[in-house]
């Protein structure tokens, strides 16, 4: 019997995830023969917003049958990766309380502690990647860094790193063994040549975001009562990012970026739905909905237990709704699953005034990225890459 390890950060990784590491077990003939553990670890978000994503993570993961499901917070993700690094992989194997797995599906092997030194802990088992959002690789090092720290931090962060490496040893660089993308993007124009990419079935895809919503039967009769609040067929849903957090902009820069939007979008009166990014806190979207408050009727999606949950499995209020992810590759995902056309509402003047200056290329970068991935679906093959930078 396999042993096999499903390691995710968040609610869409999980549904990413589960699409690829069931349409592949499906493949190989496995689904009758395997012990399944679901990992879920080090969020990369404040800790107060970390029940809040198990608790959509848990009621996604009830799509399966998990012999074990563990969660790891990111503060226990940093103490199992200090002092040496054959200690940390000892650690973080106790942490997981398995010794061995064949296979092990990870978005990627970077950002934070948690994915290499899975990649290191777990270095005999077959490695498969799943991308971020629905399958997106290679984002490394081909844009700049979205990293929101100071300079002068980042070279101590940079200097800390070199001390660590040299007095403890570091993360061995263990390739994946296969990509298995729904939908592969790659943001370096050249991982996806030296990565086995295997792509999952449409249909697959499909079925598996249908049976999640189906699940969830308190998510359908929500999204009912967010519906009947509307004012019909042409009221428009707001998708914000996390774009301060993720050191792309200001905090004040973030809510006027979105208030704009808003205002240009829909005339005053309007009734708007706004559902916050799965990562944020709620500080961002407090501020937008006040601002938004003397001119729209703004409908929040805020119900605790479902304002989690990505915008993908969210059925009835996509048909309901024009949908505007603001920078979000959501919008591929709509469009992929549902043949959703949403509205882009980036433009160079709105990335030149609301992104810091040293972030505007990268902005630049990922929006063109969306809107050329968009384009390609019409002309995709459903085997190779949908998306790669160019050079």
């Amino acid at each position: 019997m396999k042993k096999r390890l499903l390691a995710v950060q968040g609610p869409l990784q999980f549904i990413t995830g589960y699409i690829a590491f069931d349409w592949y077990s499906l493949r190989e003939g496995e689904a009758e023969d395997s012990e399944n553990v679901l990992l879920l670890y080090d969020f990369l978000c404040a800790p107060e917003v970390e029940p809040g994503i198990v608790n959509s993570i848990h009621a996604l993961s009830r799509v399966a049958t998990w012999s074990d499901v563990v969660f790891i917070s990111g503060i226990e993700m940093a103490e199992c990766a200090k002092g040496s690094y054959s200690a940390s992989i000892t650690r973080l194997r106790e942490r997981v309380g398995h010794a061995h797995f064949d296979e092990i599906f990870l978005a990627r092997d970077h950002v934070g502690d948690g994915s290499p030194l899975l990649m290191n802990t777990y270095s005999d088992a077959t490695k498969l990647a799943y991308g971020d959002s629905f399958g997106l690789v290679g984002q490394q090092n081909s844009f700049p860094s979205s990293d929101g720290r100071s300079r002068l931090r980042s070279a101590a962060s940079a200097l800390k790193q070199t001390v660590r490496r040299a007095v403890y040893g570091e993360a061995a660089q263990i390739p994946f063994d296969a990509a298995v993308l729904t939908l592969p993007l790659d943001m370096s124009g050249t991982y996806l040549s030296t990565v086995p990419l295997l792509v999952p079935a449409k249909r697959h895809a499909i079925n598996t975001v249908k049976g999640l919503n189906q699940l969830l039967p308190a998510l359908q009769a929500y999204t009912q009562s967010l519906i009947a609040q509307g004012s019909g067929p042409k009221d428009h849903l707001f998708l914000l990012s996390n774009l301060s957090a993720s050191g792309l902009t200001s905090l004040e820069g973030e809510i006027a970026l979105y208030v704009e939007i808003v205002e240009h979008t829909v005339p005053r009166g309007s009734t708007v739905f706004v559902k916050h990014h799965p990562r944020s806190s709620h500080q961002v979207l407090d501020a937008v909905v006040d601002r938004l408050a003397p001119h729209y009727r703004t409908v929040v999606l805020d119900d605790a237990d479902m304002s989690r949950m990505p915008i993908e499995i969210w059925t009835d209020l996509i048909d309901h709704c024009i949908v505007v992810p603001i920078f979000s590759t959501s919008a591929i995902n709509l469009k992929y699953l549902f043949g959703k056309d949403v509205l882009l509402p980036l433009n160079e003047d709105r990335i030149r005034r609301h992104f810091l200056p040293d972030k505007a290329d990268y902005a630049r970068s990922v929006d063109r990225m969306i809107r050329e991935s968009i384009d390609n679906l019409d002309s995709w093959d459903g085997r190779s890459a949908l998306w790669a930078r160019s050079a």
